[in-house]
C-alpha cells in the first residue's frame, strides 16, 4: 500500500512537553530525591576531536492519502484502414504495403465513495493496519461494479483486434515476401527486357546492312554494264560508219562489208541488251535505296526504342531493388504498429485488471486502513464526504523526520567529518546517547555580529525516536576529522560550577570527595582530562531517584 507524504512544522509537541513539565513540577513537592552513583573508569587512548552545540527538536508530518485509483476508463473507437506506408509500396508491380489499425483508446473519468463513519479523532495515538473509516456499501459496491465492467470491456477489445489483426498480419508477410521476390530477379529481368530491344535493334542494323550491300554490289555490277554498254556503242558506231550510206567505198571489199554489217548487227543487239541491263539495274537501285530508307527508318525506331526501354526497365530495376532493400522496414514497421496496438489493449485489459485487484485489496470490509503508526494531528474527512484519488485521509506525525538545526561558523562546518554520524544526548535522557546523520546544508549565510560566514546544519536523528518531543533541547556533537591519544572520562561525570569543573570519587574510607580537573575537547560522549585524573582513575556519575 502505497502513501503520499508531506513534511510539515508541527508546533502541538511543545504542549506535550509543557505538560509533562507541568507534571514533573507538581509531584516534586510530594516526593524525596536521593542520588545514587555509578562508576566510570578514566582511560586512555584515541579520542575524536568534535565540535558541540544546542539545538532542539523539531518533529515534521507525514499525511496518508488516498491514493487508490478508482476512476472508470471510457472508451473512443477511432480506425484507420487500407493506409499505404510511405506513400504506398507499389512501385512497378502494384502490391503496396498497406497499414491497417483498428484502435480503441480509453481515457479515464472521475468516481467517488462516501465516507459512512469516521473512527479516529485528533491526538489519537494509532497503529498501522488500524480503520480510519468505514464507506457506504452503496458506494462501494458501485466503484467495484464499475472497475469489472471496465475488465470485460477491455478484454473483449484486446480479442477483438487479436481476431482483426490476423489478415492485416498475413497481407502484410506477403507483401513483404513479394518484394524480396521482385528484388531478387529485378537485375535478370532487367537484362533480358534490355536483351530484346538491343536484339531488335541489330536485327534492324541488319536488315539496313544487307541491303546496303545489295545497292553496293548492283551499282558496281551498273558501272561494269555500263563500261561494257559504252564499248559496244563504240563498236556499233564503227560498224555502223563502215557501211554507212555515206561511205563510198563500203561496197569496195564486200567481204569486210559483209564482217561490218555482221558486226554493227551483233553490236546493236548487245547495246540493246546492256541498255535493259543498266535500265533493269537502275530500277533495283532504286528499289533498294527506298528499302534501304525504311530499313533505316526500323533502325531508328528501334534504337529509340532501346533508350526508352532502358529508362523504363531502369526504373523498374531501381524501384524493385529499393523495395526489396526496404522491404524489412516496412515489414517492421506494419509489425510494430500492429504489436504497439495489440499491446496497448493488453495493457488496458491489464490496467483494468490491476485496478480491480488493488480496490478489493485496499477497501477491505467497506473500511480504510491506516497505513502508519503515530500520534493523529488532523483528521481530514467526516461523515458524508466523499473520497477519491488523493484526497486526504489524516496527518501524524512523521517520526522518520525528527530533526535539529544547528549554525556552524564556516572554520567549524569545513573541520567537521560530513559523512559521518553525529552524536546526540538529551538533558530528559542523560543515559542515552542518539546518533544522527547529515541530511542538509544551507547555502552560506551572513552573520552580521560576527563578520563571518556561517552554514545551518539539519540532522536527522535514527533508530528509535518515540521518546523525543517537538522543543526538547539536546547537545549536538559534530566529530571533526582529528584524533588524539589523551586520557578521557565520559562527560557525565564532570560536574562544574562556574569556571570549576570536578568530578566526585570515593577516597580511601569510600567517602565521596570532589576532585578539581583541567577539561579539553569533547566527543560528545567523553571529555578529554588535562590535569586532575590518570589512568584508571574511577569517577562518579550521580543519579537522582525519587521515593515517598
Amino acid at each position: 500500500m502505497n502513501h503520499k507524504i508531506k513534511i510539515a512544522a508541527a508546533g502541538s509537541g511543545i504542549l506535550v512537553v509543557a505538560a509533562a513539565v507541568t507534571a514533573i513540577i507538581l509531584f516534586s513537592g510530594t516526593e524525596e530525591e536521593s542520588s545514587v552513583y555509578r562508576e566510570t573508569a578514566v582511560e586512555y587512548g584515541t579520542l575524536t576531536v568534535g565540535i558541540t552545540d544546542e539545538s532542539s527538536v523539531s518533529i515534521g508530518t507525514v499525511e496518508q492519502t488516498f491514493d487508490l485509483d478508482i476512476s472508470a476508463l471510457v472508451s473512443s473507437d477511432t480506425q484507420t484502414s487500407g493506409t499505404s506506408s510511405a506513400g504506398g509500396m507499389g512501385g512497378g508491380m502494384g502490391n503496396g504495403m498497406q497499414m491497417f489499425s483498428l484502435e480503441t483508446q480509453f481515457t479515464s473519468q472521475s468516481q467517488s465513495l462516501e465516507i459512512e463513519e469516521v473512527y479516529v479523532t485528533v491526538g489519537q495515538k494509532i497503529e498501522e493496519g488500524d480503520v480510519l473509516y468505514t464507506l457506504t456499501a452503496e458506494s462501494v459496491d458501485k466503484i467495484r461494479n464499475t472497475l469489472q465492467e471496465d475488465v470485460n470491456e477491455t478484454l473483449n477489445e484486446y480479442e477483438t483486434i487479436q481476431t482483426e489483426q490476423k489478415e492485416s498480419r498475413l497481407q502484410a508477410q506477403q507483401g513483404y515476401e513479394t518484394y524480396i521476390t521482385n528484388g531478387k530477379y529485378a537485375q535478370f529481368i532487367y537484362d533480358n527486357e534490355l536483351a530484346d530491344l538491343q536484339e531488335a535493334v541489330d536485327d534492324a542494323v541488319q536488315a539496313v546492312n544487307e541491303k546496303q550491300d545489295e545497292l553496293n554490289e548492283n551499282l558496281l555490277e551498273l558501272t561494269g554494264v555500263q563500261d561494257e554498254l559504252n564499248e559496244a556503242n563504240v563498236y556499233l558506231k564503227e560498224a555502223e560508219g563502215a557501211v554507212s550510206e555515206n561511205y563510198a567505198g563500203r561496197y569496195d571489199n564486200p567481204y569486210y562489208y559483209t564482217v561490218y554489217e555482221n558486226t554493227r548487227e551483233t553490236a546493236e543487239a548487245l547495246v540493246e541488251k546492256l541498255t535493259e541491263q543498266v535500265e533493269t539495274l537502275t530500277e533495283q537501285n532504286e528499289s533498294l535505296t527506298l528499302e534501304i530508307e525504311a530499313a533505316m527508318r526500323k533502325l531508328n525506331q528501334a534504337n529509340l526504342e532501346l533508350e526508352k526501354g532502358k529508362l523504363t526497365a531502369k526504373q523498374t530495376y531501381d524501384i524493385d531493388t529499393y523495395y526489396a532493400d526496404t522491404a524489412s522496414k516496412w515489414y517492421q514497421i506494419q509489425t510494430e504498429s500492429l504489436n504497439k496496438e495489440l499491446q496497448n489493449a493488453k495493457s488496458s485489459y491489464e490496467d483494468a485488471q490491476a485496478k480491480l485487484a488493488e480496490f478489493d485489496a485496499y477497501i477491505v470490509d467497506n473500511t480504510v486502513l491506516a497505513g502508519y503508526s503515530g500520534v493523529v494531528t488532523q483528521v481530514e474527512l467526516a461523515s458524508g464526504d466523499s473520497v477519491s484519488k488523493d484526497s486526504g485521509l489524516i496527518v501524524l506525525y512523521d517520526q522518520e523526520a525528527v530533526t535539529m538545526d544547528v549554525a556552524l561558523s564556516e572554520e567549524d562546518f569545513q573541520s567537521i567529518d560530513k559523512e559521518g554520524s553525529v552524536n546526540i544526548s538529551y538533558t530528559a535522557y542523560p543515559d542515552a546517547l542518539y546518533t544522527g546523520v547529515i541530511s542538509e546544508v544551507s547555502d552560506a549565510e551572513y552573520d552580521s555580529s560576527t563578520g563571518g560566514l556561517y552554514y545551518t546544519i539539519t540532522i536527522t536523528i535514527q533508530g528509535d525516536v518515540s521518546g523525543l518531543y517537538e522543543g526538547m533541547t539536546g547537545d549536538v556533537t559534530f566529530v571533526t576529522k582529528e584524533t588524539k591519544e589523551v586520557f578521557y572520562v565520559s562527560n557525565r561525570a564532570i560536574l562544574r560550577d562556574g569556571t570549576r569543573s570536578y568530578v566526585k570519587m570515593y577516597d580511601a574510607d569510600g567517602n565521596i570527595i570532589e576532585k578539581d580537573v583541567v577539561t579539553g575537547f569533547s566527543d560528545g560522549v567523553n571529555v578529554e582530562i588535562v590535569e586532575g585524573l590518570s589512568d584508571g582513575d574511577i569517577a562518579l556519575i550521580e543519579g537522582k531517584v525519587s521515593g515517598q
